[in-house]
């Protein structure tokens, strides 16, 4: 006999629109901006975006406002990457 896993979708879905989840997502996408600041070649203009949606909660590093070069804009955050992992 084989066990089968059945995720719970409906509760998966809940959790990942609590409150503490969001906070969890913001502070993650504040610490890849902050790194990303420091480690651009430009001036690290970068905006944080997070959003409450029906089905959970996401966030978004945007670009280097203070460059036309979207080259410089993403090294910049593929250097920052890691700033998420040390943030609970």
């Amino acid at each position: 006999m084989t066990a089968r896993f059945v995720p719970n979708r409906r509760n998966i879905a809940s959790f990942l629109r609590t409150p503490e989840m969001r906070a969890l997502i913001e502070r993650k996408t504040r610490a890849v901006a902050a790194a990303a600041a420091s480690a651009s070649e430009a001036d690290g203009q970068f905006r944080v975006d997070v959003e409450t949606g029906d089905r959970r909660a996401r966030g978004a590093v945007i670009g280097d406002y203070s460059t036309n070069d979207p080259e410089v804009s993403r090294r910049a955050l593929l250097r920052a990457l890691d700033a998420a992992r040390g943030v609970d």
